[in-house]
């Protein structure tokens, strides 16, 4: 496993990522955050949900992370809310779980190298974009964030297990400023670290946005 982080043209880094591990289980944990703002205050909504997910749902379920994580955030009285995607590798099951609510993303490179993306954005554009005929990239409304740590359902999803070759949690900073093509080629690079930093580097140390990126890849 590796990760990245470039902060970009942001005045504070408010992204956050955090892992977990039970040597006795073979289970692995990831979770990735965004906070909303950039502020301090974004940056610690983003640290604690993601450090609260991860403990979580090593012990139970990805949706049971992002639950702990909403309520240790109320609980915290930090003014500032976050978007969150988390993720379980379980030797005992036969699908790597994914749960999630906003921007951050999660991406499946296959065994025959094609990339499956695991998530949909939790944006007005999105919306629009499932429930009309328009099409394309929505600058207006694809930051407008309809779910969060704070607020509505958390969303679950799977993939085999099997047939995943390596595995891509990021922020939006990545998935805005990367496209499929570039993603599935350092996802291909056998170490996960080297593919981590290409990248949060291909965002751009001047991206415009926070850039973290976590990948886990199957050992040969």
């Amino acid at each position: 496993m590796g990760g990245a982080q470039r902060q970009g043209r942001r005045e504070v880094q408010a992204d956050a990522f955090a892992v977990g591990g039970d040597q006795a289980t073979g289970r692995i944990t990831v979770a990735v955050t965004d906070g909303i703002g950039d502020t301090a205050a974004a940056a610690d909504a983003a640290a604690l949900a993601a450090n609260e997910a991860a403990e979580a749902t090593l012990a139970a379920t990805p949706e049971a992370g992002c639950v702990r994580a909403r309520g240790e955030l109320a609980a915290s009285g930090i003014a500032a809310d976050a978007s969150i995607v988390t993720a379980l590798f379980d030797p005992a099951h036969s699908r790597v779980r994914f749960a999630w609510a906003g921007l951050c993303r999660a991406y499946v490179l296959t065994a025959e190298g094609r990339l499956q993306r695991a998530t949909y954005d939790h944006s007005l554009g999105e919306r629009i974009r499932r429930h009309t005929t328009r099409s394309g990239p929505l600058p207006r409304y694809d930051r407008k964030v309809t779910r969060t740590v704070a607020r509505h359902e958390f969303v679950t999803t799977s993939l085999p297990a099997h047939d995943a070759t390596a595995v891509l949690l990021c922020t939006d900073g990545v998935s805005q400023a990367v496209d499929d093509r570039a993603i599935a080629a350092a996802l291909a690079h056998d170490d996960p670290g080297t593919a981590a930093e290409l990248l949060a580097g291909t965002a751009g140390v001047n991206g415009p946005d926070n850039a973290t990126a976590v990948v886990l890849r199957r050992a040969r």
